[in-house]
């Protein structure tokens, strides 16, 4: 096969790549590119089928490309789509660029029905150009999938775990497949774009990737907003419609990189307007322990705080020594709190471990403000806002829990 392998996509004519056609449909190839903020450039794309109708020549939908021609197996029908896959990327192929490739492990029986080695044989390409996409939940064989993923390594092709946090994702996966890549479902970015708390649980799930040793790809990117949001989660690979839709010819890949390299550009105003919003709301907070200068005793103490429980948004207040254990009683705003009768409650109790304390008694002066947490008073979520305060000069860490309320990020509000 004649190995077209040119930059400018213009002098490629999509007749000259490789089709499928089954008995409705004319199935053929579409790329889309995946980018790296740190290359700042495309590093490779994702084969995708896409296909027309052999009747009208109208779009079919995916699903339809996908369905399994009459007399054929689904590894039959794999191999063909792959073969297509293989053929149209070797003609378009950019220097030091992936192909992704999604595996089917539906059509997988035995490591015969991989033919990978045979379409890098075929087309004289290198193991270490192609990514090997495998669905976590279509992983069912342990034993196969532990030799397939053996067999494609010992190929040198890169394995991806495709639509991570999908589904019933389990973690485990990571550790046992240790993939090179794992691909972030978009549904995650989608939550993420919602609330400050979901932003945290991605950006939790990124470290926990990179710390697996894995590269962390986040797909779905279909705006700005989230282009940014992906730079500050720290993903290292990113995919989707803002950047560049799935085409037939890479013809599209400067446009992406041009996108690539505004939201670099605009970043740092991303993070300066972040800083400022926090800002923002550390400044309200402050105003809880304005009038805690000088406080004669523990007694006056409690009673300036308890004062404080008439604000709207504060669910309860407790005082730490400077061992990290409550020396103040219990106090709830009665129609806020559903306590579990199980748990101790009052003077004595030990917050030593947690962060509003550590951070408090670390930084005397400076204010903490914690990440949203499950309270174990009443069960609900809730923010702690902590600050030392001294009584005759011994440091006590005054607390405050305060009601967290999971809106939308683009609001600026006192309770997150």
């Amino acid at each position: 096969m004649e190995n077209l392998n040119r930059l400018d996509m213009d002098q490629i004519d999509p007749s000259e790549l490789s089709t499928l056609n089954t008995l409705e449909n004319k199935l053929y190839s579409v790329f889309q590119p995946i980018y790296s903020f740190s290359n700042q450039a495309c590093v490779g794309a994702e084969a995708l089928v896409r296909g027309r109708s052999l009747e009208n020549g109208f779009q079919v939908p995916v699903y339809n490309c996908l369905e399994v021609p009459e007399g054929l197996t689904q590894a039959e029908f794999s191999h063909q789509l792959n073969r297509m896959h293989f053929e149209n990327w070797a003609k378009l192929k950019r220097p030091d660029n992936w192909m992704f490739l999604n595996l089917d492990f539906e059509g997988v029986t035995s490591l015969g029905d991989l033919y990978i080695s045979e379409f890098l044989k075929d087309l004289k390409m290198q193991g270490h150009e192609v990514v090997i996409e495998v669905v976590e939940s279509e992983i069912k064989d342990e034993g196969l999938f532990d030799k397939v993923i053996n067999t494609l390594r010992d190929l040198g092709c890169l394995i991806a775990l495709d639509d991570f946090g999908a589904g019933h994702s389990n973690v485990d996966r990571i550790w046992k497949a240790q993939p090179d890549i794992v691909k972030l479902d978009r549904g995650v970015l989608l939550e993420a774009t919602k609330s400050l708390r979901s932003q945290s649980v991605l950006r939790n799930l990124t470290n926990l990737i990179k710390q697996a040793g894995s590269i962390c790809l986040l797909e779905g990117v279909e705006n700005r907003e989230q282009a940014l949001l992906a730079m500050d989660i720290g993903v290292d690979l990113v995919q989707g419609f803002y950047f560049a839709r799935p085409r037939q010819l890479l013809d599209r890949i400067k446009q992406g990189e041009s996108c690539i390299k505004e939201v670099t550009e605009q970043y740092p105003a991303y993070i300066e307007e972040k800083a400022f919003l926090k800002q923002i709301q550390r400044k309200g907070y402050e105003t809880l322990f304005e009038s805690f200068l000088g406080m004669p005793n523990l007694a006056e103490l409690e009673l300036q705080m308890e004062k404080l429980l008439t604000l709207s948004f504060v669910k309860r207040f407790f005082i730490l020594d400077q061992e990290g254990y409550q020396v103040s009683d219990e106090y709830n705003v009665e129609d806020k709190v559903k306590q579990v009768s199980v748990l101790k409650k009052g003077k004595g109790l030990c917050w030593k471990n947690r962060r509003y304390f550590v951070k408090a008694i670390q930084s005397p002066g400076r204010l903490y403000v914690s990440e949203p947490y499950r309270s174990l008073i009443d069960m609900q979520l809730c923010l702690t806002v902590s600050k030392v305060v001294y009584i005759n000069e011994n440091p006590f860490v005054a607390c405050f829990d305060v009601s967290y309320v999971d809106k939308s990020t683009e609001s600026v509000q006192i309770s997150v």
